[in-house]
Parts: structure tokens; sequence; C-alpha cells
């Protein structure tokens, strides 16, 4: 009993601390997570503008060239690059098209009773639907996008 409730408290501090360090992204003062030279996007009434954030003040941010008024600003997102290279998602989508190619094809693969047509075996059908998983995977990965976006500030 005692350790369910060891338990259940390390549970409720597990998923009450990230929630209580969380920052209300209402508020204008999120601003100050940025530094000068983080590459953000200004979604404005009037449209979206992308830049270099400069400064805010309590009634303005500057992007660039840009300067706009806290009433004018419906949201504000930070750009942060992918940790891997263009190359290294391309890897890490072979291995996993071909593992999911080979496991599809050696489910089909092998020779039945009466079959009609080729016999292949497993494992060499399996290679082959993992080549073509590999170069799909490969694919898929590397137009994948390096960038991800943080919500900084949204009036919202």
């Amino acid at each position: 009993m005692i350790a369910v409730r060891l338990f259940l408290a390390f549970v409720l501090i597990c998923v009450l601390g990230p929630a209580a360090k969380a920052q209300d992204r209402h508020d204008w003062q999120s601003l100050a997570q940025l530094h000068p030279g983080d590459n953000i996007r200004l979604s404005l009434k009037t449209g979206p503008v992308d830049g270099t954030f400069q400064d805010w003040t309590p009634r303005q941010v500057t992007a660039g060239t840009v300067t706009a008024r806290r009433e004018d600003v419906l949201e504000i997102d930070r750009y942060r690059r992918g940790g891997l290279t263009r190359g290294k998602r391309a890897a890490v989508g072979a291995v996993i098209g071909f593992g999911g190619g080979f496991a599809i094809g050696a489910a089909v693969g092998g020779c039945h009773q009466g079959q009609f047509g080729p016999c292949i075996s497993r494992g060499a059908l399996g290679a082959g639907v993992g080549a073509a998983g590999a170069v799909i995977g490969a694919g898929i990965a590397a137009l994948l996008p390096r960038h991800t976006t943080e919500l900084i500030y949204s009036a919202r």
C-alpha cells in the first residue's frame, strides 16, 4: 500500500513539474526568452513576416527591418534547426524503410503447394521489398524540413 502511494506521488510530481515550468504563451513577457539573432516568424494581422529578432519593448517587437506594434501581432514563432543533417535523416529513413519492407516481403514470400507463378523464398522477397522500402524511406526522410518552430507568443 505504501509503495502504491509513493508511486502515485512520484507520478504526480513528474506530471506537475513540467506543467509548473511551462510559461503562458499569451503573455507578452514570454518574448524575454528570445535572443537577438534568433530567426522568428511574426504572424501579423496583415500577414506573416520572417526575420531575425532584434529587440522588443512592452509596446512593440522588431524583427529584421519590421517593427510591429503589440496589438498587430497575432503570433511569434522561433525557428529551431533540426539535429540531423539531410544525409543522416535519409540514412535513418532508409533503415526504417528496409526493416518495414523486409518484414512485409518475408511475410508474403515463400513457396506454397500448388502455387501459380515463380517460387521466391522468404529471404529473397524480403530483401527485394526491403530494398524498395529503403529507397522510399530515404527519399521521404530527405525531403522532410530541417527546421522546427516553437511557439513563443500567441494573442489568441
